[in-house]
């Protein structure tokens, strides 16, 4: 195995035993090299020109191994408008389509909804170890959303201690709005664990119940767990309607990933 596609392993290794969020995985501090750098820290976008006088961007992990290339850009503009494109459908397990090449490897294509290529990656000796690939790079994504989040003041996830001295914790929009609210814990750790599952379970409209409360048509929704517990709840709208426009909007917030984290 050469150099490059070692780095590739430790990369893929590193992020994937830290599922599902890396900025949550525990890190012995006598680790050293790569691994710990890779789990510790967020990933980088970097802008350069190319000897064909176009511009270029990758995205890099920690530890600097090159994870994504873009396709050529006519301006530095544009390719920042192709880093965009990363954030928004980078986040998709749907939109990266794993291929094989001539040579019997394999690499894959990040691709936007109208199918244009935004990004390809380096070649893997195996179908697996793309797919597994696949996986760290949306993780890596998903994290730059989140602290992108935290840098302009957009949507987060909050913690706090109630009156009973139990912890919760809410989704707040970036309007400012609280979206979401826990249930009580009994520890910040279990918390942080409901929010874990929030992002988990939130992403996908069909884990919201919607309920109406017989009162006036109004209604609220719970967000559940694949066992049937409630992870978190809405306020009461007006109507049914409202409702379920506020699922689809919270729903796809969540799986944008541009929440932040507590801090």
């Amino acid at each position: 195995m050469n150099t490059s596609r070692a780095l590739r392993s430790l990369f893929v290794a590193a992020v994937l035993a830290c599922a599902p969020v890396m900025t949550g995985c525990d890190v012995d501090d006598t680790t050293t090299g790569d691994e710990q750098d890779v789990t510790a820290k967020p990933g980088a976008f970097e802008t350069f020109k190319g000897a064909d006088g176009k511009t270029y961007f990758h995205l890099l992990a920690a530890n600097n191994e090159k994870v994504l290339k873009s396709q050529a850009y006519s301006s530095l503009t544009a390719a920042k408008k192709g880093i965009t494109s990363v954030k928004t459908n980078g986040v998709d397990a749907a939109n990266y389509k794993v291929l094989k090449a001539s040579n019997g490897e394999y690499y894959f294509n990040l691709v936007a909804a109208n199918g244009e290529i935004i990004g390809t990656s380096e070649t893997f000796s195996s179908k697996s170890a793309a797919t597994k690939s696949v996986t760290a790079v949306k993780k890596l994504v998903g994290l730059q959303n989140r602290i992108d989040a935290a840098a302009t003041g957009g949507a987060k996830f909050q913690t706090l201690t109630g009156a009973d001295k139990k912890t919760y914790f809410h989704l707040r929009a970036a309007n400012g709005e609280i979206v979401l609210v826990s249930e009580g814990y009994s520890a910040k750790s279990g918390a942080l664990g409901g929010i874990t599952s929030v992002r988990e379970n939130g992403a996908s409209e069909e884990n919201f119940e919607v309920i109406e409360t017989g009162y006036e048509g109004q209604a609220f929704f719970h967000l559940l767990a694949d066992n049937g517990e409630i992870i978190g709840s809405s306020e009461i709208y007006s109507s049914v309607s409202n409702a379920n426009a506020a699922v689809e909007n919270l729903s796809a917030l969540i799986a944008s990933e541009k929440v932040a984290d507590p801090k």
